[in-house]
């Protein structure tokens, strides 16, 4: 049976998106960083080396934060 079978329509969790950003690190010779900072800088600069059309975040405005139900 298939991942995309076996887990539906639920979206990773964030074990396996820490595991596969681990894994993408070790691929690619980059120390998987332990702070979140230091993430978003790797992301950023991984961003843009491969080009990606996106803005950088830096480049946007900050979003609005929803109506908040209490």
């Amino acid at each position: 049976m298939d991942a995309p079978a076996r887990l539906g329509d639920r979206r990773p969790t964030v074990r396996q998106v820490y595991a596969l950003a681990a894994a993408l690190c070790e691929r690619l010779g980059e120390e998987f960083t332990s702070s979140g900072a230091a993430a978003s800088e790797l992301i950023e600069r991984l961003r843009r080396e491969n080009g990606h059309p996106a803005p950088a975040l830096e480049d946007t405005p900050p979003r609005r934060r929803g109506f908040s139900r209490r």
